[in-house]
């Protein structure tokens, strides 16, 4: 997949050199004439990187680098800055803003391209980073902490638009067994191929994670109940007729699940939101294991 870059300039004449110049190398290219709207184009194109013009009207290229800088979802993207101007104190500015570089008008090709492979070679090392620090290194799920972090995002984005949401934890029934019988790698087979079932089974909205060992969670906003409990039954049943292929052994797991709805007008901490769909996992392994157990209102709600 080419790489993306959004051209920011007021002058045609300029932003058709750019396209030009950069098209013929094989990017894909987007193009802003103002600086008013490239934070909502960013978030729309979410590009690799971002050539800024320093002189426009109604906001310069420094005002616009600030405020995307600010923001956690455009942070990280590499801006280059383009000027005309020689005074090192605004180039000073531009980096104490957060600019990767710059480049002189009149552009030159080379170095354009030199530049915007080196930001991109940032931009990659930069990305693998993050994924590393924010993703299971096995599954390839969101870490523990990561989920948490989301879990308090969504919350409040639940609170804004008056939505309900559901935090399902997941644990695999007699997990300690498969391992002392077929080893840790064998183990490690079944947390893969369940992490994948059950990404296959949510929404691209949801967000899944694993909670720690053969845990997971799921947080499911902007649901119902019925949803909640019908989608934890739907992954129930197909894992428990999924054949586990360990090496030459054909095995079968099942799974208990607790689930914690909240509604917009329950107020409740993270902490306890944790708490209680945890205390529907016991319940759930406590009466028999494999089956879905959901907590609202203080209230255990036996589902399956």
């Amino acid at each position: 997949m080419s790489k993306k870059v959004l051209v920011v300039d007021d002058n045609k004449n300029n932003i058709r050199l750019f396209v030009d110049i950069l098209e013929e190398e094989g990017y894909t290219v987007f193009t802003a004439e103002n600086g008013l709207t490239v934070l909502e184009l960013t978030y729309i194109v979410q590009p690799d990187v971002i050539l800024l013009d320093i002189m426009m009207p109604e906001m310069d290229g420094f005002k616009v680098c600030e405020q995307l800088k600010r923001d956690n979802e455009t942070q990280d993207i590499p801006v280059i800055m383009i000027t005309a101007k020689r005074d090192s104190n605004d180039l000073h500015k531009a980096f104490e803003l957060g600019a990767f570089d710059y480049i002189k008008k009149p552009i030159n090709e080379i170095e354009l391209l030199a530049r915007l492979k080196s930001a991109l070679k940032v931009k990659e090392y930069l990305d693998l980073l993050k994924a590393m620090a924010t993703t299971d290194g096995l599954t390839g799920l969101y870490n523990h902490s990561l989920l948490l972090e989301l879990l308090k995002k969504e919350l409040l984005k639940q609170e804004r638009n008056n939505q309900k949401i559901a935090f399902v934890m997941i644990d695999i029934d007699r997990f300690k067994t498969v391992n002392d019988t077929y080893g840790h790698t064998a183990g490690d087979i079944v947390l893969k191929e369940l992490a994948k079932i059950i990404r296959k089974n949510v929404r691209a909205s949801d967000i899944v994670g694993r909670y720690g060992g053969e845990e997971f969670s799921i947080i499911l906003s902007d649901t119902e109940l019925n949803d909640a409990v019908n989608l934890c039954e739907r992954m129930r049943l197909e894992v428990q007729n999924h054949e586990f292929i360990l090496f030459d052994k054909s095995v079968h797991i099942t799974l208990s699940m607790g689930i914690f709805f909240k509604t917009p007008q329950n107020t409740i901490a993270l902490g306890d939101i944790i708490k209680n769909a945890d205390q529907a996992l016991y319940t759930a392994k406590n009466n028999g294991r494999n089956r879905v157990e959901v907590y609202r209102a203080d209230e255990i709600i036996l589902n399956s």
